[in-house]
């Protein structure tokens, strides 16, 4: 009798055990979404989530700042210096290429004023001060262009001399600062090699031009 109630017994447990359905654990969507937007590092026991709350403010930050002072205010330059024999389309393009680009250094150095703010970032003071050094700047030479004296002028060569050096120094510390914020934000390598290549392209371009100018005298 004990033989046979065991084996009914195991008999019992084999049919419980092979009919017993795989439990599963189904996560809510913000779980899965939480778990698919973590990156795992090897060489740490820490989850990283991918990207950051602040990721598209500081994007757009870097991008105007980079497009308007570090792009459009050296063509604007470019175009001053080397397209005077087409006047005065040469003057308007020069108005128009450098307020854009200082609207759009404006619209940048107020997305990294709120990004500060939110992030209450405490590495970015030197970086800040360049930049409201460079904003300083910019709206100098916009009112300067409303100060503009006539050709005949005995003032005409000491506002060109102002209005030539400001823009030089401007463009220095631009270039300087959009490196220096790259740096700061680590953005990596691609972000260095991008703006660099443009750099470097309007480098080779102010050359050729500068060139021309030397042999045409």
């Amino acid at each position: 009798m004990s033989t046979s109630h065991h084996s009914a017994n195991y008999g019992f447990m084999q049919f419980n055990s092979t009919a017993q359905r795989p439990h599963l654990q189904l996560k809510p969507p913000s779980m899965r979404r939480s778990m698919d937007s973590t990156e795992l590092h090897p060489s740490s026991s820490q989850s990283v989530v991918k990207g950051s709350p602040h990721s598209k403010l500081r994007k757009t930050h870097g991008l105007m700042n980079m497009i308007g002072w570090g792009i459009l205010i050296i063509i604007g330059a470019i175009v001053a210096r080397h397209m005077k024999q087409w006047e005065p389309t040469w003057f308007y393009s020069h108005i128009a290429v450098q307020i854009i680009g200082f609207l759009l250094g404006l619209t940048g150095i107020i997305c990294g004023l709120i990004l500060e703010n939110r992030t209450n970032a405490s590495n970015v003071s030197t970086h800040k001060a360049l930049g409201i050094t460079i904003l300083v700047m910019g709206g100098l030479q916009v009112l300067a262009l409303l100060a503009r004296p006539d050709k005949e002028s005995k003032y005409r060569k000491y506002w060109n001399w102002y209005h030539h050096n400001i823009g030089r120094a401007l463009i220095i510390l631009a270039i300087s600062n959009i490196f220096y914020g790259i740096h700061l934000a680590k953005a990596g390598s691609s972000w260095n090699a991008g703006y660099g290549s443009a750099v470097g392209v309007l480098a080779l371009a102010a050359t050729g031009l500068e060139v021309r100018k030397l042999f045409n005298k």
